[in-house]
């Protein structure tokens, strides 16, 4: 797998994903003690400014190390993180990566999630030569599954007690996003 950038922001129409910095961690209060996002994130449960600023360290510390690569969801022009995307759990040849994405309560239903996950996986599939890139999502969580269905991803089933997390078990719907092909280009000739 190709390291990880040091730096990175990327921009479509309305939507910049860029690095979190310490001065966003206050972004990270209306998501603490969400249930949809705490239960399965390092999102602290209660919010306190130390332990939201040491979430946003361990998150560039995965990034150093190669582990992760989490991005802070904003819009164009607005500073403001309203979210978080992020590929994690990298396959050990580097080419399969988990998506996970989460977003404040005023900020869902807007379709953020939705242009973040489109734009962080083609950046994978592109710089690093990703092949797959998996979901993994709650039965009853429908706006996920609505995500992942706008996305194009390929419902590939139920996993069973597939995801741990403090000390309970969950079984997940997994979908799946396959790298797209590679398109011959203007230059290339029949034989």
């Amino acid at each position: 797998m190709p390291p990880l950038p040091a730096l990175l922001t990327l921009h479509h129409d309305s939507v910049v994903l860029r690095d979190w910095r310490e001065d966003d961690a206050p972004a990270l209060e209306p998501v603490c003690g969400d249930i949809d996002v705490c239960q399965f994130t390092s999102v602290p449960w209660t919010y306190s400014p130390a332990g939201t600023r040491a979430w946003v360290r361990r998150t560039q510390q995965a990034r150093s190390t190669g582990t992760g690569l989490a991005l802070a969801i904003t819009r164009s022009g607005q500073d403001q993180a309203l979210g978080n995307i992020n590929l994690v759990r990298f396959s050990q040849d580097g080419r399969e990566a988990a998506l996970g994405y989460w977003l404040v309560p005023a900020a869902r239903g807007q379709g953020l999630a939705v242009t973040a996950a489109r734009m962080l996986s083609s950046w994978a599939f592109e710089h690093m030569a990703l092949a797959r890139i998996e979901l993994a999502i709650l039965p009853d969580n429908t706006a996920s599954h609505r995500v992942a269905l706008r996305l194009g991803a390929t419902r590939e089933g139920v996993r069973p007690d597939s995801h741990e997390a403090a000390g309970r078990t969950w079984s997940m719907v997994i979908y799946a996003l396959q790298r797209p092909p590679v398109r011959a280009g203007p230059s290339a000739a029949l034989a």
